[in-house]
């Protein structure tokens, strides 16, 4: 049996390349439009990291299931 953790893997690389794009980010907290644009902007990415990390795991949980279902099956558990 193989184990394919490529979903995984690629949503964790995506996820470390934007955290560190975000890494070090200036917020600009000025009372403009401008700086409230960069702000909503930098609230969306960091909820999309948060996002992408709970992918993550889901898709390594879906492995582990998928694993332990044909584990249990080659060993005839059925529980």
């Amino acid at each position: 049996m193989r184990i394919d953790l490529s979903n995984a893997i690629a949503t964790v690389e995506n996820l470390l390349d934007e955290l560190r794009e975000m890494h070090d980010t200036e917020v600009d907290e000025a009372p403009t439009r401008a700086s409230r644009r960069h702000r909503v902007h930098t609230r969306s990415t960091l909820q999309y990291l948060s996002h992408l990390s709970q992918r993550a795991s889901v898709e390594v949980m879906d492995t582990y299931y998928r694993f332990k279902r044909e584990d249990d099956s080659s060993r005839g558990d059925h529980g």
